[in-house]
């Protein structure tokens, strides 16, 4: 498929590294020279200096072969104009990232961003809150990814002594879940400095780093497996000046019983406490011990710095840690220091660059492309990819096509129908599913060809 980027910023580029390790024929616009500089030594795909809203500019990027424009520049106006230009060079799917799309949305207006050309929105704002509130609901994890809006989650957990599973196999794991299914597609273990797909026989020890596919509907009972079921939030902290803050409380206050805003701006602080109904709203600085001990901070289960200032963040999740609350995470927006952020405390440290680009490539995978992501630190990827009519994986029941790749890789979903399920032995994959394989990256050009269409 032929992609045209507009925005060569950390977004762009990310989206640019990983559709095309993906097989897809990718054109990236930016206006900077010295950025295309630099994204054409680092890429091999064509970069094109210009602006997304010069039509020159976007013909000399392939607009007029392309089947996808993703508009993910730092201005709104510029990415709704690149795709009312690509509509009108046929081009059928058109994403912007849209930071105020609220505008649009609002009761009673009367714009249409469809007619201007936008085919899909994708609002940070809403990324963020989605992003976080996964993780309130999923205390100890260290990462967590969702696929299809959530119907999929696969959540990173280093075991603990004193887990239930601990001690056990992951076959007998298995008969103890009922009707719930649960897939290990990841373990890593530091004793051995190695990373695998597990199997049935391999035996859970405390330090394991282990990701898990599941359902929606199973998280309650995968908490009960891991001793986790009591360490639900009730109480939630979050700080913040701005839009994300504002919709995090929204969205915590539908399911936590206290929730307290900390917002350091007077004024924006005001209009939060108007808008906001169940939640106590405070005016002060969160990086400040006594306005956290105001707040009960050592009695909450769960903190998060999501305002626009990353030192302000860190600095907050940090003092809030060392106040007795045990779960923080802050927003970052300075990549390269979110390795060093994780290691002097933060246990959730979220780039909304990077969870960003991971929601425009689940919304492509929909599409029936082939799409990759990296798992944190791991050596692994997530592929979501559709089975093709007459494709290799659909010949039988996963056991047996499935068994020369079984160390290589394993299917951790499959969604048939808009329904979500975790695979079995016995699952046979059909024409025209989707799956979510975890792999390692030398591998991903093998699965993909077991999942191409065959004649």
């Amino acid at each position: 498929m032929q992609i045209v980027i507009v925005g060569g910023g950390t977004v762009g580029t990310e989206l640019a590294v990983h559709l095309q390790r993906s097989g897809h024929a990718v054109a990236l616009v930016e206006p900077r020279a010295e950025r295309c500089a630099e994204l054409a030594e680092k890429l091999d795909i064509l970069v094109v200096e210009g602006s997304g809203a010069s039509p020159r500019t976007l013909e000399q990027a392939g607009i007029a072969g392309a089947q996808m424009l993703l508009a993910v520049s730092s201005v709104d106006e510029a990415n709704i104009l690149a795709c009312g230009l690509a509509a009108q060079y046929g081009v059928p799917t058109r994403m912007a990232r849209i930071r105020s799309s609220g505008e649009f949305r609002a009761k009673g207006s009367r714009v249409n961003l469809e007619a201007l050309g936008v085919t899909r929105v994708i609002d940070p704002e809403h990324v963020m809150v989605r992003v976080i509130a996964q993780i309130a609901h999923i205390p100890g994890a260290v990462e967590v990814f969702s696929y299809h809006e959530g119907e999929i989650l696969l959540a990173r957990h280093i075991m603990t002594p004193g887990m239930p599973i601990i001690g056990k196999r992951l076959l007998d794991i298995a008969a103890l879940t009922g009707s719930h299914r649960f897939l290990a597609v990841a373990l890593r273990r530091e004793s051995e400095g190695k990373t695998w797909i597990p199997a049935g026989d391999d035996v859970i020890a405390a330090g394991d780093d282990i990701t898990t596919a599941f359902t929606r509907e199973s998280l309650h009972r995968y908490l009960e497996l891991l001793g986790l079921e009591d360490r639900r939030v009730k109480r939630a902290i979050v700080t913040g000046d701005g839009l994300t803050a504002i919709q995090l409380c929204e969205e915590l206050a539908s399911w936590v019983e206290v929730v307290t805003l900390i917002d350091w701006n007077p004024d924006h602080a005001m209009r939060a406490a108007r808008r906001l109904e169940g939640v106590d709203v405070i005016q002060g600085d969160p990086t400040e011990r006594d306005v956290l001990r105001e707040v009960n901070v050592s009695r909450a289960d769960f903190f998060a710095g999501v305002g626009n200032d990353t030192t302000r963040n860190v600095m907050s999740a940090l003092l809030a840690r060392s106040e007795g609350c045990d779960e923080v995470a802050a927003i970052s927006l300075e990549p390269t220091s979110n390795r060093l952020f994780r290691e002097i405390g933060v246990n959730h440290v979220i780039s909304p660059r990077r969870a960003i680009a991971q929601e425009i490539m689940d919304v492509i995978a929909r599409g029936r492309m082939s799409v990759e992501l990296q798992l944190r630190n791991l050596d692994l990827e997530s592929v979501e990819i559709r089975a093709g009519e007459g494709s290799k994986v659909t010949a039988g029941p996963l056991f047996k096509v499935w068994a020369p790749y079984k160390r290589q890789a394993i299917v951790g979903a499959v969604f048939r129908d808009g329904k979500a399920s975790i695979p079995q032995g016995g699952t046979v994959i059909a024409a025209g599913d989707e799956a979510v394989v975890i792999l390692k990256p030398k591998h991903v050009s093998t699965i993909q060809g077991l999942f191409k269409e065959r004649r």
